[in-house]
């Protein structure tokens, strides 16, 4: 997406490692990673009450952007990753690494954000993920007072500020939950003349009982239709999610307990703050002491979209 035809050619080296991947995985069952996440900071402007960041938050911990260049070429570069995901904490609060890796991996680089910070406008950066959880009183009462039109501003003007199409820029990325999925179609409503994308997920508990956690059942498969109805209604390709994967979102996929089973997670290379890699996957932590997701009830999108790809763990 969003790339010409000098780019593609400049990317041949790393679409052959991609699908020399794909293909290891189909033929002999080999598995090697596709994608990274990076936990590029341990800071956030925000306390977000169905974020699991907070569950393992240490304090005082950061890398220099020359020990994130060490871990860019054991972790990322040394296995042929092919895009990463930044996340945090809140990552834009930390540009000097944000621009190391956009220069490491030009076109390859999504930043996930909370939005509340002005975007700045970063060359050769593939696009933001700007997280928004419902219409503005859901999205503050999960985010903070004034969170959403901070967040709201920030995007308007950035695709204002920007040139005709700095709206391919910017994406929206809407974790579902029991605060929340009532909220979906207006969110789709509200943002699609604004942004390029907007891609769903359902929230992840780390313990039994998360108020937060939208049980398996009606109100869930109700949720996932209506998404995949909404997909056919606007046939442009803005919700991002294939109907394979949204099935899955109606069941248990992921695993036992905090236990990955069919989970692919071995196809995402995700590291903390410290360069440490997380276990069982990108929510998890790099220490074993830390709480883990519970992976029967997962909801994350990155992985099962690849289950929906015939790809498992």
């Amino acid at each position: 997406m969003g790339r010409g035809f000098t780019q593609l050619v400049q990317e041949m080296p790393c679409y052959f490692h991609i699908f020399g991947k794909f293909a290891g995985y189909k033929l002999f069952h080999r598995k090697s990673p596709l994608y990274g996440s990076a936990d590029i900071i341990n800071v956030c402007n925000l306390h977000c009450t169905h974020c699991y960041w907070w569950l393992n938050r240490k304090e005082n911990e950061e890398l220099t952007v020359a020990q994130w260049q060490k871990v860019i070429d054991e972790k990322f570069k040394k296995k042929h990753i092919f895009i990463i995901t930044l996340v945090g904490g809140e990552p834009t609060l930390r540009p000097d690494v944000i621009d190391l890796f956009v220069k490491q991996f030009p076109k390859r680089i999504c930043i996930v954000s909370n939005g509340t910070i002005p975007l700045k406008k970063i060359p050769n950066l593939y696009f933001y993920w700007i997280s928004i959880d419902g219409t503005k009183e859901i999205h503050d009462k999960i985010r903070g007072p004034g969170s959403y039109d901070k967040t709201r501003k920030n995007v308007l003007d950035y695709v204002r500020d920007n040139g005709e199409k700095a709206w391919k820029d910017v994406w929206i990325t809407m974790t579902i939950n029991s605060l929340n999925y009532k909220t979906v179609k207006d969110v789709v409503e509200e943002w699609r003349d604004h942004t390029n994308k907007i891609g769903f997920q359902f929230h992840t508990p780390f313990a039994k009982n998360d108020p937060l956690f939208l049980p398996f059942g009606p109100e869930r498969t109700r949720v996932v239709d209506d998404i995949i109805a909404l997909r056919e209604k606007f046939d442009d390709d803005y919700i991002i999610n294939p109907d394979s994967q949204l099935e899955l979102m109606k069941k248990n996929w992921g695993g036992k307990g905090t236990i990955p089973i069919d989970c692919p997670t071995w196809a995402i290379v995700s590291v903390d703050h410290m360069g440490r890699e997380k276990k069982p996957c990108c929510i998890g932590s790099a220490e074993n002491s830390s709480m883990k997701p519970i992976c029967e009830e997962c909801g994350l999108g990155c992985y099962s979209v690849l289950v929906g790809y015939g790809m498992k763990g």
